[in-house]
């Protein structure tokens, strides 16, 4: 099981092999523009805009971008798979009020990077099913447990399940954390059950 944990991490790495170094640039001035001021020299929202433009990306485009704001200028840095991922994260950018203009420095992966990565997710969501199949299966086979209302979800690159539901007892959290220990024993178990008394 273990190898398919590598794919997710090689795939990354060939992503940020193909992302340029992210440089600190001061926006395109032109002769007609007067010298920021010494208190315009940092922008104190300058660095709530990154966060919030950074933020957008993940939820629309779905990837981690390097955003750096600078004089309310947008500098986006990093790999996406298409160029009309590159032309909206552009768009996503001029959308956050307070941001005046995008430097639009991010690359498009080569089609092999994208396949790449595709193929690392579906692995990572193959290996996280059969991680949760294999713990929710040992949760019913016990007379107790096999009757909660116990939700299973594996993290592949975290090496991580979680537990999460109700049961009625201390000794059953216990026995269902025991349990997914043994049904995988690679990882970490994050026992998040909670304890309520049945009528």
């Amino acid at each position: 099981m273990r190898r398919y944990y590598c794919l997710p991490l090689l795939a990354t790495f060939a992503v940020a092999a193909l992302a340029s170094a992210q440089q600190e640039q001061a926006p395109p001035r032109t002769g007609d523009e007067r010298a920021p001021t010494t208190s315009e020299r940092v922008g104190p929202s300058d660095p709530g805009l990154a966060l919030e433009v950074q933020a957008r990306l993940y939820q629309q485009l779905n990837s981690n971008l390097s955003v750096l704001v600078r004089y309310g200028v947008a500098t986006l840095d990093g790999v996406v798979r298409t160029e009309d991922d590159r032309q909206h994260a552009e768009a996503i950018a001029l959308a956050v009020v307070g941001v005046k203009g995008v430097v639009n420095q991010l690359a498009v992966a080569p089609p092999v990077t994208v396949a790449a990565i595709d193929n690392a997710e579906v692995a990572t969501r193959q290996e996280n099913a059969n991680i949760e199949d294999s713990v929710e299966q040992r949760l019913r086979t016990d007379a107790a447990l096999g009757s909660r209302e116990i939700r299973v979800v594996a993290d592949g690159l975290t090496n991580t399940v979680t537990l999460s539901g109700t049961v009625s007892t201390e000794e059953e959290k216990e026995r269902a954390g025991r349990i997914a220990v043994s049904a995988f024993p690679i990882g970490q178990v994050r026992n998040q059950l909670e304890v309520r008394q049945r009528l």
